[in-house]
């Protein structure tokens, strides 16, 4: 399984307008290859706002194509890029228990509105 991680830290007065971008990331569940997004905030009182996301694809395969392909256009319209401050976005792969542990974080506040899951 490939996993993506995004981190982006966003100020406060924008964290209504990055959790609705990010609830709109549902086109996912309709690309091949993918097999679930969960994410939130990171329990913690710093600022600027930290958001984690994580996503999960059944390989490196799908996920290039839906970079190459489906990625920028789903980006743009929710027009998210406008309120992050910083952004660091690692791959990597894992197995099933691994995965399990990260979409399960105790450190993370998940936002129901932030999960994607395969159609």
């Amino acid at each position: 399984m490939l996993i993506k991680k995004v981190i982006c830290e966003v100020d406060a007065a924008n964290a209504v307008a990055f959790a609705k971008a990010q609830s709109q990331w549902g086109a996912l569940s309709h690309i091949s290859g993918f097999i679930k997004q969960a994410g939130g905030w990171r329990k913690t009182i710093d600022e600027p706002l930290t958001a984690e996301i994580i996503s999960v694809w059944e390989n490196r395969e799908a996920y290039d194509h839906f970079m190459e392909n489906e990625h920028d256009s789903i980006y743009e319209e929710n027009d998210q890029k406008a309120v992050i401050l910083s952004i660091e976005v690692t791959v990597y792969e894992e197995d099933k228990p691994f995965v399990h542990d990260l979409l399960h974080n105790p450190d993370i506040r998940y936002e129901p509105d932030w999960t994607v899951l395969k159609a």
